[in-house]
C-alpha cells in the first residue's frame, strides 16, 4: 500500500507542476510582447506535467486494477460525474466550482486584474485535476483502504477496553 500512495503522490505532484504553470504567465513576455524563455518554461512545465500525471495515473490505474475491480461497487456512477465522494474531494470540488465562476466572471468582465485571472485559473487547474485524481478509482481505494483499517484499529481498541472491564 506505500508503494501505491508514493507513486500516487508522483502522480500528484506531476499534475501539480502543471496546475503551478499559469503562475509564469505574468513574465512570460519581454518588454516587445515577444515570448521569453519564462514564457516557453511555462508551455513546457504545463505540458510535461500533464503528459507524466497521466501517463503516470494509467500505469498505476493498469497495474492496480485487478485488486480495485475486486471491490469496486457495480452501482457506483462514473469517475468524472463523480463529486464529493471523500472528504479532500470534497473540499477541492469546491475550490473548482469557485474558480469556474471566478473564470466565467473574468472572462464576463475583460477589465479584471491579470492577477486575478491567474488566481482563478490556478483554481480550475487545480480543481479539475484534483477532482479526477480523488474521485478516481485509484484514491478510492486508497480512501477505502484507510477506511478499513480505521474501523479495524477501532474495533480492536474496543475489544481491549472490554477486556480491561473484564
Amino acid at each position: 500500500m506505500n508503494v501505491l500512495k508514493k507513486r500516487f503522490a508522483g502522480v500528484m505532484a506531476a499534475f501539480a507542476v502543471s496546475a503551478l504553470s499559469p503562475v509564469l504567465i505574468p513574465f512570460a513576455f519581454d518588454k516587445n510582447e515577444n515570448l521569453n524563455g519564462i514564457g516557453y518554461m511555462a508551455g513546457a512545465m504545463f505540458w510535461m506535467g500533464l503528459a507524466a500525471g497521466i501517463a503516470g495515473y494509467i500505469m498505476i490505474y493498469l497495474r492496480y486494477k485487478k485488486i480495485q475491480l475486486e471491490e469496486k461497487n457495480n452501482k457506483q456512477i462514473p469517475m468524472p460525474l463523480r463529486f464529493f465522494s471523500n472528504r479532500p474531494a470534497k473540499i477541492m470540488d469546491g475550490i473548482l466550482i469557485v474558480g469556474l465562476i471566478g473564470m466565467i466572471y473574468c472572462i464576463v468582465d475583460v477589465t479584471v486584474n491579470q492577477g486575478i485571472a491567474i488566481v482563478f485559473l490556478l483554481m480550475v487547474l487545480t480543481g479539475v485535476y484534483a477532482h479526477f485524481l480523488l474521485n478516481g478509482d485509484v484514491y478510492q481505494y486508497i480512501w477505502n483502504y484507510k477506511s478499513e483499517k480505521r474501523k479495524i484499529q477501532s474495533e480492536e481498541g474496543e475489544g481491549r477496553e472490554n477486556e480491561k472491564e473484564i
